[in-house]
């Protein structure tokens, strides 16, 4: 299963996360970057619905396939503000997708009973 690196680190005067080369936009403290990169890489590992999908392969030919919902990469948010300062390692946060889906349940379920319709008798 693939892995996303999601790196916090000092941006245009400021902070930012990165994944490979891509930058977020530049936040004005350390703490709002790491905030949105949990975020980024939670929201990354959520899973989605399957769905029928077509793409031509490197042959031209016109290929079918089902792109399962579940099938999302692990996530990593890499804290590099220790380093920077000589402080020592980054600190890193992995994430399972287990924990993302029972998550997202839980959620689910919670919204689902505070806007259950009440009985009246």
């Amino acid at each position: 299963m693939a892995k996303v690196r999601y790196e916090v680190v000092e941006h245009d005067g400021g902070w930012a996360y990165k994944v490979d080369d891509v930058f977020s936009e530049t936040f004005p403290n350390h703490a709002d970057a790491l905030a949105a990169a949990e975020i980024a890489a939670r929201h990354h590992e959520a899973p989605g619905s399957t769905e029928n999908i077509e793409f031509q392969d490197s042959a031209g030919h016109w290929q079918e396939q089902v792109a399962s919902g579940f099938d999302r990469p692990r996530t990593e948010v890499v804290d590099t503000r220790s380093v920077q300062h000589g402080i020592g390692h980054p600190t890193v946060k992995h994430r399972s997708a287990l924990r993302t889906v029972l998550l997202l349940a839980g959620i689910g379920f919670a919204v689902g009973y505070v806007l259950r319709p009440t009985q009246r008798r």
